[in-house]
């Protein structure tokens, strides 16, 4: 039987929505009457160095938003980019119970900007849960690549087999798999429960 003593969460479609994906990006170009595809292109040219925490949001904003004269300010885009998180209750739920039992260590390795991932763990008081942030931004690699999962494991001192790690993308889900991690692909974030007692992971 698989002993676990380590779950990683994602962030983004599994605790949250997703921070800043192409619904998001859809949302504020007809939000601020924005050219879509434009801006789309812009954001996939610099998009990597953006969750790795090496492009600052100030540049990020500049190349793909602010590269002409515009009649809102920054303020009010960023504005906007918040309001599109939000708590999954569901999961929110099964992170108090798991988090009181402390049969578990909790943490998560999630692709996020570094200003965004900072605005949504302390928005969310994600620290009352998880142990550990293992975050693109902090990190300098993203998922899927499979240093990400190599430094989170390296950093806390786990064998691959001792952990779980929850996303709702397949590419991360086969990346952290040929790790050596045990792993849930939720494509509903509300079945979460179920899945962790496929492991024996009582919420």
């Amino acid at each position: 039987m698989i002993k676990i003593s380590t779950i990683f969460f994602d962030v983004g479609g599994v605790c949250l929505s997703n921070g800043w994906d192409n619904i998001a990006r859809k949302k504020a170009a007809k939000h601020f009457f924005l050219n879509y595809e434009e801006m789309e292109k812009r954001h996939k040219s610099v998009f990597k160095k953006f969750e790795k925490g090496k492009l600052p949001l100030e540049d990020y904003l500049n190349k793909v938003v602010f590269f002409g004269k515009r009649n809102f300010a920054k303020d009010d885009f960023i504005s906007f980019m918040h309001s599109q998180s939000i708590e999954f209750s569901s999961t929110t739920k099964i992170l108090k119970k798991l988090s009181a039992g402390k049969k578990y260590q909790l943490a998560t390795i999630n692709n996020e900007s570094l200003e965004l991932n900072e605005y949504r763990l302390n928005k969310f008081n994600l620290g009352r849960y998880f142990s550990c942030f293992f975050s693109s931004c902090y990190l300098g690699t993203r998922k899927p690549e499979k240093e990400i999962f190599y430094k989170a494991l390296n950093i806390i001192h786990k064998k691959p087999r001792s952990c779980l790690f929850i996303d709702d993308r397949e590419e991360n889900i086969q990346s952290a798999q040929a790790v050596g991690l045990n792993t849930i692909w939720l494509q509903n974030h509300n079945e979460l429960k179920e899945k962790l007692e496929e492991f024996n992971i009582e919420t």
